[in-house]
Parts: structure tokens; C-alpha cells; sequence
């Protein structure tokens, strides 16, 4: 039996070479390679990787990453562990023999484990970064609301939980399935519901495990779309602590309105955020950093980490 069922969403893009072959090179754990073709066929950058996967499934197309990931839940090898990895992402080699030991430890304690980790950070077509972000790691017991929003640290140490950091068991992955319904903010939903889940656990190992690629071509989180941002955490107004929600709506929302240069957007979430709590320093300066474009913004931290860390080469 494999130890772990490798979930990878794809439309066919060519960083899955990558990530598959990344998964297949795990050291010490055995595999059994999942991907999904969110596509009505198999594309050719899959049936070449074909003596590498395991299982191909396709949605019929137009279905999004949640839909995939839940699928590909389905198809997992029976006995085996579940973990994500996005299509234009990339595992380092060590990746599940680090986690898998924390995670089995849990088990074994009666816990409902969800095992992250820190990741390299790199540009579409770039080398990654040599410092591992987050800075800081999510608290033991924290809500996972109340690490990824509140007093977000700009930059790439700020803190996160990428998708293709995760690793759960196959009884917490079907017992928390992927919200279909959402075009965005879907691995974060999934965390939030699935930390309240009776025994549930978050944990999140100190190594980079996994090489993870910002703004993507193409990718959803990269645009300004406020109203949908919004939609979603309005489903978690009066959940979450009014702290973390007012720092959500102004470090999210606003700032997404702030991009797309949408007045009536940005009247909106002031009202919000002064009906509900004033936001961290922090992300007030993020609202206000939603001025410039984002890919400007990218580039700027990008470039900074590199010359903090002394690899930085002409500016």
C-alpha cells in the first residue's frame, strides 16, 4: 500500500511536469500519483507524464480546483494519507518523510492532523529564494483566521498555509470536503472549516518542504476581484473575531478594491471596517500598498528578500 495519495489539480499546464516529477522523487515514502484534468480530456502534457501517474481522472471541465481536489480525494490509494500540490508548484525531496512522522504521531494521540510546513518562494520561470517563509509559524491551538489575517507581515515572510504544503489523513480529507461553490480563497475555507472539526490539530513543520510559485500566469488569486473576497468572508462575519475580520476586509477586500480603482468597492469596506473593529497597522499599510499593481509589488519583495539575503544580482 502507498503511504500517500498525491491530489494534483490541473487545466494542463506545463509546470506539471514539474510537480509531478517532484512528487515522484519523494524520498523514503511511497506514492500513488493522482491527477486531475479539470478538462472534458486528457491533455497531451499529461499522457506524457503518463509512466509517472499513477491515476488520471478528468471533471468534464470548467469545475475549478476544489471540485479536482475533492475527486481526487476519491481516487486515492485505500489505506494511504492525502496530500495536495498544485500544478505549479514543487516538492523538494524530503518533503513527505519530514511531515509524515509528525502527522502519524498525531494519529496515534487521537488527533485529526493537518501537517504544513515553510516553502521556498519563487517568480513563474525564476529560481526560488534561499530563506524559507513564514517568518513565523502558526501557533499550536491558533485559529488558522487569526494567523493568516491578523497583523499580516508585508512581503514573502508574511504568514501563510499553501495547498501544496498540506498533508491530512484520508478520514479528515473526506470528512472535510473542498467547498465547490468558490472561485476563490478555496484553501483557506478549507482550513477554517476543517479546524473546527472535533480534534483537528494544525501543525506546521519549522523545514521548506515545497517550492511555490507566485503569480502564476493565469492564476485567480492574482486579480483584484473584491466582490468575491467579500462574498466569502461575509460568510464568516460574526465567526471570526472582530479584530481578525476587520483586518481581513481591510487587507483583502479593500485593498482589492483599491487595485481595481473601484470607488464604490472601497466606500464599501471603510463602512465595514468601521462597523466592526480598527484594523492592525500592518494591514492598514497593505490596503494602502493596493495602489500599486501587484506584480510590481511582487517584484519588489521578490527582489528585497534576495538582497537581504546577499544573492541579490543588478538591480
Amino acid at each position: 500500500m502507498p503511504d500517500v495519495s498525491v491530489v494534483i489539480p490541473t487545466t494542463g499546464r506545463p509546470s506539471l511536469t514539474e510537480a509531478v516529477l517532484s512528487a515522484r522523487a519523494q524520498r523514503g515514502v511511497s506514492v500513488h500519483i493522482v491527477v486531475v484534468c479539470d478538462l472534458a480530456e486528457v491533455p497531451q502534457t499529461v499522457r506524457e507524464l503518463g509512466e509517472h501517474i499513477d491515476e488520471v481522472v478528468c471533471t468534464g471541465g470548467g469545475r475549478r480546483g476544489s471540485y479536482a481536489r475533492n475527486l481526487g480525494v476519491a481516487h486515492a490509494a485505500p489505506g494511504s494519507h492525502v496530500a495536495f500540490l498544485d500544478d505549479d508548484d514543487a516538492w523538494l525531496p524530503e518533503k513527505l518523510s519530514l511531515q509524515l512522522p509528525v502527522l502519524e504521531r498525531l494519529v496515534e494521540a487521537g488527533v485529526r492532523p493537518v501537517v504544513s510546513s515553510r516553502i521556498l518562494q519563487r517568480k513563474a520561470g525564476a529560481p526560488p529564494l534561499p530563506t524559507p517563509s513564514p517568518a513565523a509559524l502558526i501557533p499550536d491551538g491558533a485559529r488558522p483566521e487569526d494567523y493568516l489575517f491578523r497583523r499580516r507581515r508585508p512581503g514573502v515572510g508574511r504568514q501563510t498555509l499553501p495547498t501544496s504544503t498540506l498533508l491530512t489523513t484520508h478520514e479528515l480529507a473526506t470528512a472535510c470536503r473542498w467547498d465547490e461553490t468558490l472561485p476563490r480563497h478555496q484553501d483557506w475555507d478549507w482550513l477554517i472549516r476543517a479546524a473546527r472539526l472535533p480534534g483537528t490539530r494544525i501543525v506546521q513543520i519549522e523545514e521548506a518542504t515545497a517550492v511555490y510559485t507566485v503569480g502564476s500566469p493565469g492564476s485567480i488569486s492574482a486579480g483584484a476581484d473584491w466582490r468575491t473576497s467579500w462574498e466569502w468572508a461575509r460568510r464568516w462575519e460574526g465567526v471570526w473575531r472582530p479584530e481578525t475580520f476587520a483586518d481581513f476586509v481591510t487587507a483583502q477586500t479593500l485593498r482589492y478594491a483599491l487595485q481595481a480603482r473601484d470607488g464604490q468597492g472601497v466606500r464599501e469596506m471603510l463602512r465595514v471596517i468601521r462597523r466592526t473593529s480598527p484594523p492592525s497597522a500592518r494591514n492598514a499599510t497593505l490596503a494602502v500598498l493596493g495602489l500599486l499593481p501587484r506584480r510590481t509589488l511582487e517584484r519588489v519583495a521578490m527582489r528585497r528578500s534576495r538582497v537581504d539575503t546577499g544573492t541579490g544580482g543588478p538591480a
